[in-house]
């Protein structure tokens, strides 16, 4: 009797491995491809042309270091934003490459490119976020 049980017990351990193993798991994150800065902009009235202007001349610092640009989005109706942009999340070495390039343009780098974009934006806020997901996606990973 006791050999059954036991037989019995082993059975049930790896049929629970057997299942951890091939449920999918529900991870905190998706894929990094999926992860991107979202940042909205509200620009200075009078500085919208100057502005596009400017980050027109960084996206020809990406073109340059083969990095995908910011997708931009230009506000229709509603709130009291101008912009969104959207771009991969912060990397060390894409950002030395770009300062590299933009120096090279004689664009301002490090704390000088804040100065300047502080010329045009009034406020701007960024976030990191994950997606897109559908609303199955997002209980997947919590349940």
């Amino acid at each position: 009797m006791k050999i059954f049980s036991k037989l019995g017990s082993i059975k049930i351990a790896l049929l629970s491995l057997a299942l951890v193993f091939s449920t999918p798991q529900a991870f905190a994150v998706a894929d990094q491809s999926a992860i991107y800065t979202i940042t909205v902009w509200k620009i200075h009235p009078g500085k919208h042309v100057e502005f596009i202007k400017y980050m027109k001349e960084w996206e020809e610092v990406f073109k340059e270091i083969n990095e995908p640009p910011m997708k931009w989005y230009r506000k229709i109706s509603g709130d009291s934003y101008d912009f969104v942009s959207i771009s991969p999340p912060f990397n060390y070495e894409t950002e030395k490459a770009m300062e590299a390039a933009g120096k090279k343009r004689g664009l301002p780098i490090g704390y000088n490119y804040t100065l300047k974009l502080n010329e045009f934006a009034d406020a701007y806020t960024s976030t990191i976020v994950e997606g897109p997901q559908s609303m199955a996606d997002l209980l997947n990973q919590i349940e």
